[in-house]
């Protein structure tokens, strides 16, 4: 084997083999070992900052449910892309969360798919991940909000998201629940679930990271996440289409308010409010042409013309009452923005807060002044007080 002196760059040759390459070589071979190896990185941001988490992290997200001592959670967490070629994607059908009254009333054929961009019970990347409990809305379910719960899977997080059953679609037209549960007392054991899941064996062995926990929720989800940001462990919450009356005390903590501009249920004067009240650090996003559920749900693009529960009551041919035919489709119809076209800013300042809060970015990235002019025809306003 010849061998050559190091030149100014500071490398040998053996056997036409630099020793800088050959470190690259085992370098990377121990990331692959370790599973560890990086799918993409990390967008550099430009000089007013850029949407870098609008678009799909470096994982894919996998999907499963677990069950708690009398409802079910499901759970997204990354996934290596690799893992879901020739993969299908996952499916839910709303019908699945009706009450069995309208089961029976609405046809079997009347049963729409949603397609989510989560893969169902395959094995995590390799890591611990930080967990957010995410809490859905009135009237709805816990799969209500895939379009989220995928993306901030492929950005490295776990999401857990349990049946709200007091306030839940399943429960609509029925009686009170016998023995009704605090949303906090809900969120403290789907943390804990986790935490097992995590700790035992089984698919999402090893998943969770130790630490605290972030709040994620929407409309009375949101008001269900500021409660449980409240207790010990949790570090800070994003309240989607939420907020609350003018001097209220929030907890002290980091807290993200998005609205939309023409939400007819929850007006963003409620959220801005919120913002208002709220301690430092915190922010504001209010997005133009979203309503109620465009930006925050996948409901708009769910039935027959969209609409959700509504479009399968209609096509059923069922009376709908106006209030809940409002709470159902605010958001989903011209001159609203259609989803697609508003659902990248809330995945973006969503995925730019948690990773502030956990402590994932040095410096925050995608949240400096000038972000809101970079989401094209969608109108942002943005404000932050950070001290």
């Amino acid at each position: 084997m010849t061998r050559v002196r190091a030149g100014a760059g500071g490398t040998t040759r053996h056997g036409g083999w630099r020793s800088g390459t050959v470190a690259a070589v085992v370098a990377v071979v121990a990331l692959i070992a370790a599973g560890c190896l990086p799918h993409r990185p990390l967008p550099r941001p430009g000089p007013l900052d850029r949407p870098v988490f609008a678009q799909a992290g470096p994982f894919a997200a996998g999907v499963t449910t677990l069950e708690l001592s009398d409802r079910k959670v499901e759970v997204w967490y990354p996934v290596p892309r690799w893992r879901t070629v020739g993969k299908p994607r996952d499916v839910y059908r709303i019908r699945e969360f009706l009450p069995a009254v309208l089961q029976q009333i609405i046809p079997p054929d009347i049963d729409p798919p949603f397609e989510t961009d989560a893969y169902r019970d395959l094995r995590p990347a390799w890591g611990r991940f930080p967990l957010v409990v995410f809490s859905h809305g009135a009237v709805s379910f816990r799969l209500q909000s895939t379009f989220l719960t995928t993306h901030l899977a492929s950005w490295g997080f776990v999401v857990a998201s349990p049946d709200f059953l007091e306030r839940g679609l399943q429960n609509l037209f029925q009686p009170p629940l016998p023995n009704p549960r605090t949303n906090v007392d809900i969120l403290t054991e789907t943390v804990a679930r986790l935490r097992q899941a995590s700790d035992g064996p089984g698919l999402l062995h090893g998943v969770v990271r130790p630490g605290g926990v972030a709040a994620v929720g929407h409309s009375a989800g949101g008001g269900a996440s500021t409660q449980f940001a409240a207790t010990d462990g949790v570090l800070g919450w994003v309240a989607l289409a939420a907020g609350t009356g003018a001097g209220a005390t929030l907890p002290a903590k980091p807290s993200m308010w998005i609205a939309g501009a023409d939400d007819t249920i929850v007006p963003k004067a409620a959220s801005r409010n919120a913002y208002d009240a709220a301690a430092p650090p915190s922010r504001y996003v209010e997005i133009g042409g979203a309503g109620h559920l465009n930006a925050f749900s996948d409901l708009c693009l769910i039935g027959e013309g969209g609409g959700g529960l509504i479009a399968l009551a209609k096509q059923a041919g069922l009376p709908v009452p106006p209030e809940l035919e409002r709470l159902g489709t605010d958001g989903c119809f011209p001159p609203a923005l259609a989803s697609q076209q508003v659902w990248p800013v809330t995945r973006h300042f969503t995925t730019a807060q948690l990773r502030q809060v956990f402590g994932t970015d040095r410096a925050p990235v995608g949240l400096k002044a000038g972000v809101e002019r970079r989401f094209g025809e969608v109108p942002v306003v943005y404000l932050q007080k950070l001290r």
